[in-house]
């Protein structure tokens, strides 16, 4: 069994509950998505949180 230390730990508890709260934001807006491809989707985009966080800095317009 491989050693997680506690910073580990928390970081992949904080991945998972950034994948939950896309996964809510996502169904709010009404977009139907199968359970395992929401599950999929949205641990990857957390999981790259820091390239899209890049990407979104480049918009300078906000849409409704």
């Amino acid at each position: 069994m491989p050693s997680t230390t506690k910073q580990e730990a928390d970081a992949y508890d904080q991945m998972i509950d950034a994948a939950a709260e896309l996964a809510d934001l996502i169904e709010t807006g009404g977009i139907a998505v199968d359970e395992y491809v929401l599950e999929e989707l949205t641990i990857f985009l957390a999981e790259n949180a820091q390239e899209i966080r890049q990407m979104f800095k480049k918009l300078t317009h906000r849409f409704p």
